[in-house]
Parts: C-alpha cells; structure tokens; sequence
C-alpha cells in the first residue's frame, strides 16, 4: 500500500508539473506573439511619420522640375512595404484575440494606410499617375463571411496587378474620426463596400471578374 501511495503521489505531482508547464508555455507564446506584433505596429509608426512628410514634401515641391518620377516611384515602394507588413500583421491578429491593447495598435496602423491614401490621391493628381486607388470599407472588430471572402478577392486581384492597383482597406469601426468622414462623404452605409478612384462605389460583395471591368491591370 505504501508503494502505491508512493506512486501515485509522483504521477500527481509529474501531472501537476506538466498541466503548469503546458499553462506557461501557452502563456509565452502568447506574449511572445503580442511582442512581435506590437513590433510591427511601431514599424508602422515610424512609416507613418515618414508617409505624413512625403505628403507635405509632395504638396510644396509638387511644381518642381523632375518632381513626379522619383516621388511616384517612392510612393510605390512605399505600396509595396506597407501591404507585405499588412499581410505579416493580419495574420498575427487571427492567432489573437483583439484585445484592448492591439485594437489601438490596429487604430494607428489604419491612420497610416488612410496617410497611404492621401498619398496616392495627391501624385494621381499632380503628376497623373495610372495606377487605380481602391480602397476596401470592412469590419475590423466583426468581420463577417462575406467581408473574408471579399478580402480574399482583393488580395488575389491586388497579386496580379502589383503597383498598377493600390488598395487601402479600412476598418470602418474603430472610431477613427478620419474614416468616419470618408464614410460620411461617400455614404458607406454597409460592409463590405469598395471604393475605386474615389467616384466609384459597389456596395456588397463583388465578384473578381466585375471588379476586373473598373481596374484595368498591365
């Protein structure tokens, strides 16, 4: 019996000390995860400081000679980084939870891609640049099915057209008073909803093949 007894008091504590383990492991991985994307987002902070005075640089030296070329070429590249380190940021965000602390994380990294937008508005109209603006209203705190799918979409379409189709996805429920204007002014009253080239509105989802007749890639 004393041998029994024995036994079963190690099983007990080996289990007791596995159970905890498991619980800290979980526990650093999820700081660990929290950590690498609160990296990101300061990431994102310093672009957006770098975005906000390319836009000021383009507004006093937009008549300048030799200003388009180099400032569009920037911009792109500017693009390019920004929805690569979207992407890296997305899926962090599907493995956690929007807690408190990465909800105003995401409100930051939407104010730089609304800085992006403002970006590609003012070169298309000083040095009328070809590439479409297309600028994807969705729910960042309850994204639906239909919002997925239509993110999914839009990735794929933004693939094949690279720097010939910017898109600029913005979560339209995260009270950021910037985007609450836009969605005054254009009227977006539903999710999803696609802007293109600030006339353009389609409400819902929208097949590839229909959002193909408005952005005409190379």
């Amino acid at each position: 019996m004393v041998i029994q007894s024995d036994v079963f008091w190690k099983a007990f504590v080996l289990t007791l000390i596995i159970f905890l383990l498991g619980i800290f492991v979980g526990f650093w991985l999820d700081n660990a995860r929290v950590e690498q994307i609160r990296k990101e987002y300061k990431e994102m902070e310093i672009s957006s400081i770098d975005a906000r005075l390319q836009t000021l640089y383009y507004q006093i030296f937009k008549n300048s000679s030799n200003f388009c070329e180099p400032a569009i070429e920037e911009n792109l590249r500017f693009a390019d980084k920004i929805y690569a380190e979207g992407l890296r940021i997305e899926q962090y965000e599907k493995i956690n939870k929007l807690t408190p602390s990465l909800i105003s994380d995401k409100r930051r990294y939407m104010l730089l891609k609304l800085q992006f937008w403002l970006n590609c508005i003012e070169l298309k109209r000083n040095c009328n640049a070809s590439y479409t603006n297309v600028v994807y209203f969705y729910s960042g705190l309850n994204e639906t099915t239909e919002e997925y799918v239509q993110g999914v979409v839009l990735m794929d379409l933004k693939e094949s057209c690279g720097r010939d189709m910017m898109l600029i996805p913005l979560a339209v429920d995260l009270n950021i008073t910037t985007i609450d204007i836009v969605k005054r002014q254009y009227k977006i009253t539903t999710t999803p909803t696609i802007l293109i080239d600030e006339e353009i509105k389609l409400e819902g989802p929208q097949k590839r093949s229909d959002l193909e007749r408005y952005i005409k890639c190379e």
